[in-house]
C-alpha cells in the first residue's frame, strides 16, 4: 500500500523478499494512489542505514532483537499510520541498547535496513559458507562475492551454534580483507628497510639461516610460535616442521597464555581438557553459573544463549564477577568477590553443598575418587570464614550453593577472568569439584563451558602446537606414544619437552634462542611485558614473521612472509565446544600472499 517504486536503485535488489512475493503472485504496478511514507534515510551510525519508507511493518527486526539476541533495543513506536519500529523514545540507534549485531539487517525482507558500508555492483552470484575468524564460538557466516571482492557478510544457514545470529565483529568486521595495508609480497630487511623479493629468494634465505643456526648451535636454539588464529592444518604442519625438520619441541601458540590452565585443571580432574557439552545444551539448563567471563564481549553467541535460557526457559543465572557487566541485569544472584578470591568462594560453595547434604551421593560414589580427601581439604572453607576473604556475605554463598545443587541441570560458564589468574588452575579444579559433587557432568543441560578467546585456541592445542604434547595431547616424554609418530613420520623425534612461549622470549633475551619463526602472532602486543618481548626479539640472530599486516612484531623481522586471510584459504577451525568447522575459500589470495 505504501512501498515506493525504487527497486532499480535499492541495494536489496533481487534479495528483496517483498519483490519475490509480488512476482510470484503476479502483482505489478499498483493502480491506486499510494499512502506515502514521508521519511528521511538515516545514516548517523557507522553500520546500519535505515530507510523506513520501505518498511512493511513485518516485525522481523523486532522479533529478532527480542527473541534471538534478547537485547530488546527496538519495538513498535507510535500507532496507526505513524507506526514504525524504533528504539525507546525514538532515540538514535547509537544512543540505545543496540549492539549493532546486524541480525535485524540480515532478516529485513526489504531495503528498510541495509549495511551502510556496502559496495553495490549488482546481484552477487557467488555465496560461500565459511566460519567466522574472530572469537572461539565458530559461527557460520556467508561471504557474498563479486569480482574477487567480499561484498557483504551475512549469517550462514541456521545452525546449532548461532541460530542465524552474529555479533558486530562477525557481521561488519571484514574490511581488513581488502585493506590497502595488506602484505602482498615477501619482504627482506636490508639496512633497516624492507625490500620486496620473490618467494624463492625469501625461502632460500630462511632455509640457509635456519640451517646455519641449527648446525652451529643445535636444534634447540630454534623455535616456532604457532597461532590460535590459524587453521588446524596450518598448526599441524608447523608442529611437524618444528619436530621433523628443525628437530626441536620448541613450539607453542598464544592460547597457552589463557588456555593451559583449562587443559591442566579439567584434564586432571574430569579427564577431559575442554568444554564438556554443546552450546545447544546450555539453553536446556535450569541454573547457569557464569564465573570470570563477560560473554557479551568475548563470546556473544554464548551470551545470546544464556539470555534466551533465562527469558524463555526460566533458567536462573548466578553471576560471579566483581564488575558490573551486561549480564548483571539478568542475574538471579550476583556475587561480587574481591579480585583473586574466586578459589576461596568456589571452595566455600562446595563446602556448603557437602555440609547441607545437597550432593549427588550416588554419582560421587560411582564416578569419583578421593571424596574424603576433598571433604577434609574443605573443612576450613565455611561460608562465614570465606566472607572475610571474599567480601561476599555468607548467606549469599549458601543461597548460590543451594541454587546450583538443587537444580537437576546446572551448568558453569567460565572465561579468562579466572584462567589468567595466578591460581587459575586451582579455580578450574574447584569448578570441576562443584560439578562432580552435584552430578552435573555427562548430563544434558549441565556441564562445564570453557570459553576460548581466539577462533582456534582449542584447535591449535589439539594439533600439537605445544612444547610438551604431540597431536591429540600425547606426551612427547611418553616413549610408546612418541614411537607411534616416529613410525608414521619415518624419523627420530626430539625427546625432551620444549620451551613455552614465554620461556622462548626469555631465552631469546639471554641469547640461547637464536632463530624464531612467528606465524600469525603479534607478541609485542599480545604477550605481557611488551618492552621485554621487544628486547628479546631484537636480540635474535634471525627472525621470520608470517602475517597479514606489518605488525609491531613484523617490523623487527629479517624476513616477512605475506599470509592469506581466512577468506582466501581452505581448512578447519575448532570452536570452544570442540566442534570442527569448515573454512572455505571465497576469493583468490591478495597479491602473492
Amino acid at each position: 500500500a505504501s512501498h515506493p517504486d525504487s527497486c532499480l536503485v535499492c541495494d536489496k535488489g533481487n534479495r528483496c523478499q517483498l519483490r519475490q512475493l509480488a512476482s510470484d503472485m503476479g502483482i505489478g504496478l499498483v493502480e491506486f494512489q499510494r499512502i506515502h511514507q514521508i521519511t528521511t534515510i538515516e545514516e548517523v551510525n557507522p553500520f546500519i542505514e535505515r530507510d523506513l519508507s520501505k518498511c512493511i511493518l513485518c516485525a522481523k527486526c523486532i522479533r529478532a532483537c527480542q527473541e534471538l539476541v534478547v537485547e530488546g533495543a527496538i519495538d513498535y513506536f507510535q500507532r496507526g499510520f505513524a507506526n514504525k519500529p524504533a528504539t525507546l523514545n525514538n532515540l538514535p540507534l547509537e544512543d540505545s541498547e543496540c549492539t549493532f549485531c546486524g541480525t535485524c539487517v540480515a532478516l529485513c525482507p526489504t531495503g528498510a535496513l541495509t549495511e551502510k558500508e556496502r559496495s553495490y555492483g549488482g546481484t552477487t552470484k557467488t555465496t560461500v559458507q565459511t566460519t567466522c575468524p574472530f572469537c572461539g564460538c565458530g559461527c557460520c557466516i556467508s561471504l557474498e562475492v563479486k569480482d574477487n571482492h567480499i561484498v557483504r557478510v551475512s549469517p550462514g544457514e541456521m545452525d546449532e551454534v548461532d541460530h542465524g545470529t552474529l555479533c558486530v565483529r562477525g557481521r561488519y568486521g571484514y574490511d581488513f580483507i581488502h585493506s590497502p595495508d595488506r602484505l602482498t609480497k615477501p619482504l627482506v630487511k636490508v639496512k633497516d628497510s624492507f625490500t620486496e623479493v620473490s618467494w624463492e629468494q625469501a625461502l632460500e634465505l630462511i632455509a640457509t639461516q635456519f640451517k646455519r643456526i641449527k648446525d652451529g648451535y643445535g636444534p634447540d636454539s630454534l623455535a616456532i610460535l604457532g597461532s590460535s588464529k590459524c587453521t588446524n592444518e596450518e598448526n599441524y604442519l608447523l608442529q611437524r616442521f618444528s619436530r621433523s625438520v628443525l628437530g626441536t619441541n620448541n613450539i607453542d601458540n598464544g592460547s597457552r597464555l589463557y588456555n593451559s590452565v583449562t587443559r591442566q585443571g579439567l584434564g586432571s580432574s574430569i579427564g577431559f581438557s575442554g568444554t564438556t557439552n554443546y552450546l545447544t545444551d546450555l539453553e536446556q539448563s535450569e541454573v547457569i553459573m557464569v564465573v570470570g567471563a563477560d560473554p557479551t564481549s568475548s563470546a556473544p553467541i554464548v551470551e545470546y544463549a544464556i539470555k534466551r535460557a533465562i527469558k524463555y526457559k526460566g533458567a536462573k543465572l548466578i553471576l560471579i564477577d566483581p564488575r558490573q557487566i551486561k549480564l548483571s541485569s539478568f542475574a538471579h544472584l550476583w556475587l561480587r568477590p574481591k579480585v583473586g578470591t574466586d578459589v576461596a568462594l568456589l571452595n566455600s560453595m562446595a563446602k556448603a553443598i557437602i555440609e547441607e547434604g545437597l550432593l549427588d551421593e550416588e554419582f560421587v560414589a560411582r564416578r569419583t575418587d578421593n571424596f574424603e580427601v576433598l571433604n577434609k581439604a574443605l573443612e576450613r572453607y565455611s561460608p562465614e570464614y570465606t566472607e572475610a576473604i571474599t567480601g561476599v556475605p555468607n548467606q549469599e554463598i549458601r543461597v548460590a550453593a543451594r541454587l546450583y545443587a538443587m537444580s537437576s541441570r546446572s551448568a558453569v560458564v567460565y572465561g579468562t577472568g579466572i584462567t589468567q589468574n595466578a591460581n587459575g588452575t586451582n579455580a578450574i579444579k574447584t569448578i570441576s569439584n562443584i560439578a562432580l559433587l552435584t552430578g552435573n557432568i555427562g548430563r544434558r543441560g549441565g556441564g562445564i563451558y570453557a570459553l576460548q578467546r581466539e577462533n582456534n585456541g582449542q584447535g591449535a592445542c589439539d594439533m600439537g602446537a605445544l612444547p610438551d604434547f604431540l597431536p591429540g595431547y600425547q606426551n612427547v616424554a611418553d616413549v610408546q606414544k612418541r614411537m607411534k609418530f616416529e613410525k608414521r613420520w619415518g624419523l627420530k623425534l626430539p625427546t625432551n619437552p620444549g620451551l613455552t612461549a614465554l620461556e622462548i622470549i626469555e631465552q631469546a633475551k639471554e641469547g640461547k634462542i637464536k632463530g624464531l619463526y612467528i606465524v600469525g602472532e603479534n607478541p609485542i602486543l599480545g604477550f605481557p611485558n611488551s618492552s621485554l618481548v621487544k628486547e628479546a626479539l631484537v636480540s635474535l640472530d634471525f627472525l621470520v614473521v608470517q602475517d597479514i599486516f606489518l605488525t609491531e612484531t613484523a617490523r623487527l623481522a629479517n624476513v616477512i612472509l605475506p599470509a592469506a586471510s581466512f577468506a582466501e584459504k581452505e581448512g578447519t577451525f575448532t570452536n570452544f565446544e570442540g566442534r570442527v568447522n569448515r573454512l572455505r575459500k571465497a576469493i583468490e589470495p591478495i597479491g602473492e600472499s
